[in-house]
């Protein structure tokens, strides 16, 4: 059963081709100065247990306060190999382009494993004075 060991929301992140994870630019809180804003892209970055032959699909939706979809993170199948060993562990990074948040408050990033939410980040979004 693959399990959840970190995740961060962050500006940009990458697995190279060794599996090692990058990861840049950690954020849980937006200040705007006006809304709607525009993001042309945030990432979200985990790492993951996973066991020999674990055969998941990896999907997330951004959500506002209000519960509107604002964006959505098409299903990812991932295959461990079956000769693994158990407790393996993966990195993974996704990107959400082109999101607009349009409301203040605590929006949700939820993490899906085949169709289930096993986490959900905070991302506090609110308007700046100046």
């Amino acid at each position: 059963m693959a399990t959840i060991d970190w995740v961060f929301l962050c500006d940009y992140a990458f697995v190279d081709a060794a599996g090692k994870a990058s990861i840049i630019g950690v954020f849980e809180n937006v200040n705007a100065p006006t809304l709607p804003i525009h993001f042309p892209q945030m990432y979200v970055a985990l790492g993951m247990k996973l066991g020999p032959g674990d055969n998941l699909e990896l999907s997330s939706v951004l959500s506002s306060p209000t519960g509107k979809e604002v964006a959505r993170i098409n299903p990812q199948r991932i295959v461990f190999p079956p000769n693994a060993p158990s407790g393996g562990k993966a990195f993974f990074a996704f990107g959400f382009y082109g999101a607009q948040i349009s409301e203040t408050g605590e929006h949700h990033i939820e993490i899906f494993v085949n169709g289930n939410c096993i986490h959900s980040i905070p991302l506090n979004v609110s308007i700046i004075k100046s």
